[in-house]
């Protein structure tokens, strides 16, 4: 078996890096992403010996011209930290998206409030515990990450959520939008069609080929054994699929 491939199945990435998740001496394949040169480690990592992110990327293996083979970049997958979280509109939380390429972000600074325009974001909502109905909506808007595989959606938890409630999603496709002058490219300044596009349902963009959800109740979060959604019931009535793990306070 080769070690390593020129598709966007997570199989291609060199395979004597650790699974998703792993920081060994090998460094993870959730790191390893697709460059002109070759698949490379995201800079800033531990088995990149140099923790500056903006440092020039190490290529691990060299293969010409390989962003260009796979084409347009593509998202693999969501992560996100589970626990409780404050609501009293001072707390902010974050999702973080794992892609193929390094992808180059134009983006309005991300603001602690619902304003979106020229940013790229992700619209949320927060839900009551009790009837599991929406209590407050939450847009989560480009924080930072250009220039590598990972870029991380920031959104403030508002005010209005309550304690005990939970995040779903707000559309039915937790989409990703760019808007006004907001854009997003890979290496061959390729417009990521992924990231203007449905990650959940029938119409869904991305997963290793393209064409599945990054969100439900049996998908897992980058490099965790623990899925992105749970379908939890509230005290009272109602039961939807929330972000797994993830309460206010």
């Amino acid at each position: 078996m080769a070690l390593w491939g020129k598709s966007t199945s997570a199989a291609s990435r060199p395979k004597w890096l650790g699974g998703d998740g792993a920081q060994g001496a090998s460094g993870a394949k959730e790191d390893a992403h697709a460059t002109t040169a070759g698949w490379a480690l995201r800079a800033g990592t531990i088995a990149s010996g140099n923790d500056n992110t903006s440092a020039q990327v190490e290529v691990l293996a060299c293969v010409g011209g390989l962003s260009a083979t796979l084409g347009a970049a593509n998202v693999l997958s969501v992560d996100f930290t589970a626990g409780t979280y404050a609501h009293a509109g001072a707390t902010d939380f974050d999702l973080v998206y794992t892609f193929d390429e390094a992808i180059t972000v134009t983006s309005a600074t991300a603001t602690a409030n619902n304003t979106i325009s020229n940013k790229i974001n992700i619209g949320v909502q927060c839900l009551g515990p009790t009837d599991m109905a929406s209590d407050a909506t939450m847009l989560l808007q480009y924080y930072s990450g250009t220039g590598t595989n990972k870029l991380t959606f920031r959104g403030r938890i508002p005010a209005a959520a309550v304690a005990g409630g939970y995040i779903a999603d707000l559309n039915g496709t937790y989409a990703m939008a760019t808007n006004g002058s907001s854009a997003a490219v890979d290496a061959n300044s390729t417009t990521v069609t992924a990231v203007d596009g449905d990650h959940m349902g029938g119409s869904a963009v991305g997963g290793p080929d393209a064409g599945t959800a990054l969100w439900g109740t049996a998908i897992k979060k980058t490099g965790s054994t623990a899925n992105t959604l749970t379908t939890t019931a509230g005290s009272g009535s109602g039961s939807v699929a929330v972000l797994t793990g993830v309460v206010f306070g």
